[in-house]
C-alpha cells in the first residue's frame, strides 16, 4: 500500500494536470467522475482506513498534518475537487474515530468495520445541513423512525457536498424516546431526485463559490436510511471530528491562496520597482497575512500532534483565522493585480469567492464563532 508521502505526490501529478484547465473548471456546475477516479487510483480513499488495515488513518495527531496537506495539494489543481474530496476523511472520521463504546460495542465494532471495508473503493460524504440550524448538526430537526431493519427519514437537508458523487452520505436526525440527535448515512446516489422514493432535489447548488462541488439541498420524505449502531457516536467523537474536519478545510483554503499568489507574482513580475505607494503598501499587507494564516495553520497543526486539550478548538479558531486572513489577502491582491483581477478570462475573481465560500461555511462563521466563546 502507499504511504502519505506516496499518495501526496501522486495528487501533486494529478493537480498539476487540472490546473492546466483552470478556466474551463472554474466555469464547470458539476463534478466530473473521473477526476475522482484518478484521485482513488492515487490511494486517497485510504485516508478512510485505518493504518493497521492497510490504510492512512492513525487518530487526529498523526494524520491531520498528511490529510491536510493532500487536500492542499488537490486545490492547486482544482478547489472544488479538493472540497468535495475533502469529505471522505472527515465524515469517515466518524466511525474511525470511536474504536470503542459502551452502550453497544459488538453492534459497532461490526458496522465500524463495514464502513472501513466500504470506505477503500467508495466515496462518503455528507448531507447533514439543515435550513434555520446555523450548520449545528445537532439542532437537526429531522425525524427518523424505525421501519423493519432501517429508518425513515423525513425532513429537509442543505449544502450536501458531492451529492450524485458520494456513494454513502452522513446526516443526523433525531428518533423518537433518544433525548439526543444521532447519526445515520444513506444512499442516494443513483436515486431518482425527483422524490418518487422520497428523495426530492428541492435547489441545485448554484453558489458563486466552490461552484461544482454539487453542494444541493433535498427534502426526505420517509427516505431510508441507516442509523449509526452507537448512540453515543456523536458526543465521542466530536473532538476528532472538530480537529480533522477544520485542518482538512483549511488545507483547501490554502491551497487556493497558493494559487492565487502564484497568480499575483506572475502578474508583477519585473514591476514591484515602479509600483506606486498604495500598490507597494498593499502587496506587503497582502503577504503578511498570507504569511500569518501559514503560522495559524501550523500552530494548530502542531497543537493537534502535541494532544494539546483544546486541540479542536484550536482547529476551529485555525480555520476561521486563515479564512478571514485570506480573504482580505485576496482582495488586497486585487486592488495590486488591477483589472486581470477581474476579468472572467484570469481566475483570481473566481478563486476569491472559492475562498469566501469556505470561509462562510464548515462550520459557519456564527457557529465557528459559537464554539470559540464558549
Amino acid at each position: 500500500m502507499p504511504d502519505a508521502q506516496e499518495i501526496t505526490a501522486a495528487l501533486h501529478s494529478i493537480a498539476q494536470d487540472f490546473s492546466t484547465d483552470v478556466i474551463a473548471r472554474q466555469k464547470r456546475s458539476e463534478l466530473d467522475p473521473a477526476d475522482f477516479k484518478r484521485l482513488s487510483q492515487a490511494g486517497f480513499l485510504l485516508t478512510g482506513v485505518p493504518a493497521e488495515q492497510g490504510g492512512l488513518w492513525q487518530g487526529p495527531d498523526k494524520s491531520a498534518r498528511p490529510y491536510a496537506e493532500m487536500v492542499r495539494t488537490i486545490a492547486h489543481g482544482d478547489p472544488s475537487v479538493a472540497l468535495v474530496a475533502s469529505m471522505h476523511p472527515a465524515v469517515t472520521a466518524f466511525f474511525l474515530g470511536v474504536p470503542e463504546v459502551d452502550d453497544a460495542p459488538a453492534a459497532w465494532a461490526q458496522q465500524r468495520q463495514w464502513v472501513i471495508e466500504s470506505a477503500r473503493t467508495a466515496w462518503w460524504g455528507t448531507v447533514t445541513s439543515e435550513p434555520g440550524s446555523g450548520g449545528d448538526i445537532l439542532r437537526t430537526k429531522s425525524v427518523a423512525k424505525p421501519h423493519a431493519d432501517q429508518y425513515l427519514l423525513s425532513g429537509d437537508k442543505h449544502f450536501g457536498s458531492g451529492s450524485g458523487h458520494a456513494d454513502y452520505m452522513i446526516t443526523t436526525a433525531r428518533v423518537a424516546g433518544s433525548e439526543l440527535p444521532e447519526l445515520f448515512f444513506l444512499e442516494n446516489k443513483d436515486e431518482p431526485w425527483d422524490g418518487s422514493t422520497g428523495c426530492l432535489l428541492t435547489v441545485p447548488w448554484d453558489g458563486m463559490g466552490m461552484s461544482s462541488t454539487q453542494s444541493h439541498a433535498f427534502r426526505f420524505t420517509d427516505f431510508p436510511v441507516t442509523k449509526a449502531a452507537s448512540t453515543e457516536v456523536l458526543t465521542k467523537v466530536a473532538p476528532v471530528t472538530g480537529q480533522i474536519s477544520n485542518m482538512l478545510f483549511t488545507g483547501v483554503v490554502l491551497g487556493v491562496a497558493d494559487n492565487a499568489l502564484a497568480f499575483a507574482q506572475s502578474k508583477l513580475s519585473g514591476k514591484t520597482a515602479t509600483m506606486r505607494g498604495f500598490e507597494q503598501s498593499e502587496w506587503v499587507k497582502c503577504q503578511n497575512e498570507l504569511w500569518l494564516a501559514e503560522q495559524a495553520y501550523e500552530g494548530a497543526l502542531r497543537a493537534i500532534e502535541a494532544c494539546e486539550p483544546d486541540a479542536a478548538l484550536t482547529a476551529v479558531r485555525c480555520k476561521v483565522t486563515c479564512a478571514e486572513l485570506i480573504e482580505r489577502a485576496l482582495s488586497r491582491m486585487s486592488k495590486v493585480v488591477g483589472g486581470a483581477s477581474f476579468s472572467k478570462a484570469m481566475p483570481l475573481a473566481q478563486w476569491t469567492q472559492d475562498v469566501k465560500a469556505l470561509g462562510f461555511l464548515r462550520p459557519p462563521l456564527p457557529l465557528a464563532y459559537d464554539q470559540l466563546l464558549g
